[in-house]
């Protein structure tokens, strides 16, 4: 049976520029994608929803 599942994005972080780097290579260095969209004061990163979970382990880990 085949489902059709949307991937979506979640956000996980939203920060100043070198603090998005930072965040962006800690997720990248535990092969987890990761999309950047700037907003007007920051920096936002999302994560696939499957992702999520180990994403919020990384960072927390970390932070």
């Amino acid at each position: 049976m085949i489902v059709n599942r949307k991937n979506t994005q979640v956000n996980v972080f939203a920060g100043s520029p070198w603090e998005a780097a930072s965040v962006m290579t800690l997720l990248t260095a535990a092969y987890i994608k990761v999309s950047a969209c700037d907003k007007r004061n920051s920096i936002m990163l999302s994560v696939p929803s499957e992702d999520y979970a180990a994403a919020v382990r990384v960072l927390s880990n970390r932070y």
